[in-house]
């Protein structure tokens, strides 16, 4: 049995039964793990509200270094980004960041950099105004950080620069069609022109500087429809959290 210690952000919880918890972390040495929690459910319990959902933590665990379940034994809140619980808006949001990245991150799967900019994310929420340009700019910059990011400056049917302003975006081919191609390529979705150039702003963007990035009000559903689809072209799905972000953005 080995013994484990590493910076954790808590993903998701599942009850396994009346006091114990799964626990499912994305840790920052270990990439995601399952950890069973004993008591955890107690009202006393020893892990107190360290393994509430969004949680950045300190963690130590111990079990065989690739079996699927390990045991939680000590838990300490590193930052409980306790703000993002006094905004629906805020949090629901923080919950769908969480699910994304719960979905796209593979069981032991080491990446400091989706990480950080999990962390670096949560840290946005606090002063943003722009929730729909940070929604958009996590959404493709989690694609790119995964393999699945879109190719941008080339057409994906041809080794042509788009012109025009008129584009096709293809996520069955993984990015823009330029105008020419557009005649003979099936696409879903076509967009302007200035509707690209946003996109590649917010994939090139530092998450902390979205506030900076102005979406014209005409092209934020279509900058939608690219980064969104993509999500849920790519996972097969659409997640769950993401309906209440709708129902909050429609209050």
């Amino acid at each position: 049995m080995g013994l484990f210690s590493a910076k954790a952000i808590v993903l998701r919880t599942i009850n396994l039964s009346e006091t114990d918890k799964l626990v499912i972390l994305f840790t920052e040495q270990y990439g995601k793990i399952k950890c069973a929690a004993k008591a955890a459910r107690k009202v006393k319990s020893r892990f107190g509200a360290a393994l509430e959902p969004l949680s950045f933590i300190s963690v130590i665990y111990f079990g065989k270094e690739k079996q699927e379940i390990f045991r939680l034994n000590h838990s300490d809140v590193i930052r409980s980004f306790h703000w993002l619980r006094e905004d629906f808006s805020k949090f629901y949001t923080a919950i769908y960041f969480n699910e994304l990245m719960d979905n796209v991150i593979q069981e032991g799967q080491r990446s400091p950099e989706c990480f950080q900019f999990l962390l670096d994310a949560f840290e946005a929420l606090k002063d943003t105004t722009q929730l729909e340009t940070l929604r958009r700019l996590f959404e493709i910059r989690i694609m790119a950080l995964s393999g699945f990011g879109p190719r941008l400056n080339q057409c994906v049917a041809c080794p042509r620069v788009p012109e025009g302003n008129i584009l096709g975006f293809s996520f069955r081919m993984g990015g823009i069609v330029c105008e020419k191609c557009l005649r003979k390529t099936r696409v879903e979705l076509n967009i302007r022109a200035g509707t690209l150039n946003y996109v590649k702003k917010l994939i090139n963007m530092d998450i902390r500087h979205c506030q900076r990035l102005k979406i014209p009000k005409s092209m934020e559903k279509e900058i939608e429809n690219v980064t969104h689809r993509l999500v849920s072209y790519n996972l097969g799905r659409e997640l769950r959290s993401y309906p209440f972000i709708k129902q909050m953005a429609a209050l």
